[in-house]
């Protein structure tokens, strides 16, 4: 059931805000940056852009080692002057932890990863272990329901990639995309779709939420409907 899925995620993640005093914040998402639970003392940002940047950084650093030659990352950690954001990396979730740096005197992080990656592993195995939640990702859902798209990239409104479909240059083409989408908002800062069309195909751009965008190419004679089918499985994933 689902409510006794999210009832033993929020169990684990008071058990994260207790790791340490200066532990303010944890929000656990999938790796498109869309929130599944979220716990703070203090609760003073928004899980949502916690979320979708924590996703857009392990794009961002998935591709840059993989330029470099090297593994997939394991954590990330994003330091300002008041806070430091260490993001655990799982195969389809990812484990935000926010901590105080006013309260972190003689903390070791390093030393508290692995606390915190056996919690986002226990998180993981949970959230998969029901059909109400598991592996599905709006891209996903998308190129399973329908097989005519075979490209599509979901990205931040600033251009970082946070996943796709089909391309090789996910970050150039987020990039062009975002872009596009900013001449948009331009005009009206109510823009929610902008469709550039061709003869045989249809390039479709629509805001998913505040903070992401989702690009489809819509191929063939019927790229109107293919489209209109993208807006309707997204307006059902992203309501549920």
């Amino acid at each position: 059931m689902p409510g006794d899925t999210l009832g033993e995620v929020a169990n684990l993640l008071e058990e994260a805000l207790k790791v340490h005093r200066s532990v303010k914040q944890i929000v656990l998402c999938t790796k498109e940056g869309v929130v599944v639970a979220a716990v703070s003392r203090e609760g003073d940002a928004d899980p949502k852009v916690l979320a979708t940047v924590s996703a857009a950084l392990v794009w961002g650093g998935s591709s840059t080692l993989s330029h470099l030659k090297h593994a997939l990352p394991t954590h990330l950690v994003h330091t300002t002057s008041i806070e430091r954001i260490l993001t655990i990396i799982q195969p389809h979730y990812q484990l935000i932890v926010v901590l105080s740096r006013a309260n972190d005197a003689g903390l070791n992080l390093t030393q508290l990863v692995p606390t915190f990656q056996s919690l986002a592993t226990r998180m993981e195995l949970v959230m998969g272990s029901t059909r109400d939640f598991g592996e599905q990702t709006i891209l996903g859902t998308i190129v399973e329901q329908i097989p005519d798209v075979t490209q599509a990239i979901l990205l931040t409104v600033e251009g970082l990639p946070l996943g796709s479909v089909g391309f090789n240059d996910a970050i150039e083409v987020s990039g062009m995309v975002a872009s596009l989408y900013a001449n948009g908002l331009t005009y009206s800062e109510t823009t929610n779709t902008i469709s550039i069309d061709t003869p045989d195909m249809k390039l479709v751009i629509t805001r998913v939420d505040e903070t992401r965008l989702l690009a489809v190419v819509c191929r063939g004679p019927d790229s109107e409907e293919i489209a209109q089918k993208v807006r309707l499985v997204l307006d059902t994933t992203v309501s549920n």
